[in-house]
């Protein structure tokens, strides 16, 4: 019998192209996890269900965080006036049609994901429960380490780790700043711990002079440089007394910006796609259009109360208040000053404020983590961010991009910083998002 042997010859980066190739159509032929049914234009309850989320019972949900490079991914905050209550951090891969409790932290109250490999987060945890503190995960939330580190900074430096707020330096990961709910030892006030290697070592700033209460302060980078504003040294300090801080010299020297204080609770920070920042604030929120140098309090169309979360999809701003029957309030990037209820005010939430905001641009689809659930919009065709473009001009665009694989598709970000969504045969342009 004659056999026959055949043998590759073939250049070998043949082969792992056609390998990466099979790859990329073998996840895009897989079935898309489910996502909750949405209905564009109607903001749905997607809150898990076994965290008993209940204002009444005073279990309520604090910050969010969407996975970028997975927007299916999401992570959610969930604190309570008693820790034995199922309260901690929740993690949802369907896009919030399923949930699951991860790690043991009893108050987080803000987790950051790490672009380059989101496995890695941080999370803050702070004003009540046995977990207060700077916490790391390197397995996706299953478990949590608080690093040694940050343990002797806060017995050396300032005395507790009953933390408030985290903020991630754009492009550097390990590049964090904290601020604090308790007052520092020995003072009546609190400010800065930032550490630039992740949790290791950390150096504390003290509190901007003028800032005062001690009882709740929230930190952000100011750096954008996609619009020329400020770097890694360019941080702004929102107090509950005494108003906004800004140092451009990484906190030795601050300079107040804003007179107005910041709500009890929490804040946000959004660069809108014009380069103007927004806040939150006591009363009403605020904007800057000078990079954070002044700030200026936004009314028009606002109802009287306290904002936190703010956010936007690139072509719409969202916010909301806190009151009885109060609905989510929109304005055009492209304005920012005059406001108008969402839809007409067709549905109000009552005692709902948001704590933090986000959106998925890939899906079209905001995020809003109120003190009473969270909730999630499908933006509507007429409201939608970002109008598809042509798909050859999309496919060109992405030409040479990273490849992302996702459980959609494919994303792709540029060099520019744009996203691009590639399920199956077609390619749509998403255009640039910031983080």
């Amino acid at each position: 019998m004659t056999r026959f042997v055949f043998q590759d010859r073939r250049p070998a980066f043949y082969s792992r192209a056609l390998f990466g190739a099979c790859l990329v159509l073998f996840l895009s032929a897989l079935p898309a996890a489910s996502r909750p049914d949405l209905v564009p234009g109607e903001w749905k309850d997607i809150t898990p269900t076994a965290a008993q989320v209940d204002l009444s019972a005073n279990v309520f949900c604090q910050g969010m965080a969407i996975d970028p490079n997975d927007p299916l991914v999401l992570y959610l905050c969930v604190c309570g006036y008693d820790v034995t209550k199922p309260v901690g951090l929740y993690k949802s891969t369907d896009g919030g049609s399923t949930w699951k409790r991860v790690g043991n932290l009893d108050e987080p109250i803000h987790v950051a994901i790490d672009p380059a490999d989101p496995k890695h987060l941080f999370a803050v945890d702070g004003v009540r429960g046995n977990t207060m503190g700077f916490w790391v995960s390197h397995d996706g939330g299953e478990t949590w380490s608080k690093p040694d580190g940050f343990v002797k900074a806060a017995a050396d430096s300032v005395g507790i780790q009953d933390l408030y707020s985290l903020s991630v330096e754009p492009g550097n990961f390990n590049h964090v700043l904290v601020s604090f709910h308790s007052p520092w030892k020995g003072t009546t006030n609190a400010g800065v711990l930032e550490t630039m290697d992740g949790g290791d070592n950390w150096t504390a700033h003290n509190p901007p002079a003028g800032a005062a209460g001690g009882y709740g302060m929230a930190v952000f980078f100011l750096d954008y440089p996609r619009f020329g504003i400020g770097d890694a040294k360019t941080w702004l300090f929102t107090a509950q007394q005494g108003g906004f801080f800004r140092t451009a010299d990484g906190g030795s020297n601050w300079t107040l910006v804003y007179d107005k204080q910041m709500t009890h609770g929490g804040n946000q920070i959004y660069c809108s796609k014009t380069g103007v920042l927004y806040s939150g604030g006591y009363q009403y929120p605020t904007r800057s259009a000078d990079g954070g140098k002044s700030w200026t309090q936004v009314t028009t169309g606002l109802d009287y109360s306290w904002y936190m979360g703010i956010t936007g999809d690139g072509k719409t701003l969202y916010t909301a208040g806190v009151g009885d029957a109060r609905p989510f309030f929109v304005s055009p990037e492209t304005d920012g000053v005059n406001w108008t209820s969402y839809r007409k005010g067709a549905q109000t939430f009552s005692a709902q404020e948001p704590f933090e905001m986000f959106c998925d641009t890939v899906n079209g689809i905001v995020y809003s983590a109120n003190w009473g659930g969270l909730y999630a919009l499908k933006t509507a065709p007429e409201d939608a961010a970002v109008r598809p473009r042509g798909i050859e001009r999309a496919r060109g665009r992405a030409a040479g991009a990273s490849m992302l694989p996702w459980r959609g598709g494919v994303m792709a970000r540029d060099q520019d910083g744009n996203l691009y969504s590639v399920p199956g045969r077609h390619v749509t342009g998403l255009g640039p998002v910031d983080q």
